[in-house]
């Protein structure tokens, strides 16, 4: 019996260089090309952005864009190969909002609302993050919240103003 193909969305961005890569980007490129080894098919990606942390802090500015992709895996399988992949490029888990050399946010999973002990869909906090939010509205400018119910772009005018985002 062939697997449906799952629709999801996923925040990608970094802030340091991982060891082995010439820049952020270079690591976050080469993470993209390894998706596809997860079984997990890259449909679109928006552009990159140059953001700031959030909450904000004196780490580097950080590079994020938002992308579909399709899979069969179910969410927990999805969100332990993106933790693998993480892992592969470098980064080790220290404190919450740490600087890192990738970050894989798994935003939305068949536009379910899904609530397990190790992992919340819609991802919790995208709602408040510009950085996760208008490069989303640039793949899928009619997404609706699944738990809010809300289009993206009255989910964008509430955003915080202190939020740096410049597209590069």
């Amino acid at each position: 019996m062939k697997k449906v193909k799952n629709k999801i969305f996923i925040g990608i961005g970094a802030n340091l260089k991982p060891r082995g890569y010439s820049s952020v980007q270079d690591g976050l490129n080469a993470a993209m090309n390894m998706l596809s080894g997860y079984g997990i098919e890259v449909i679109q990606c928006s552009s990159w952005y140059e953001t700031s942390p959030v909450p904000k802090s004196n780490q580097p500015l950080f590079r994020n864009a938002v992308f579909s992709a399709s899979c069969d895996l179910n969410p927990q399988e999805l969100l332990y190969c993106l933790n693998d992949l993480e892992a592969k490029i470098g980064r080790i888990r220290t404190s919450r909002n740490a600087a890192r050399v990738l970050d894989l946010d798994i935003l939305d999973f068949n536009s379910e609302c899904i609530d397990l002990e190790n992992l919340i869909i819609p991802h919790p906090r995208m709602h408040e993050r510009a950085f996760v939010l208008i490069p989303l509205n640039e793949i899928n400018g009619d997404y609706i919240h699944p738990v809010m119910q809300e289009p993206i772009l009255s989910l964008i005018k509430r955003l915080p103003a202190e939020q740096d985002i410049l597209k590069i």
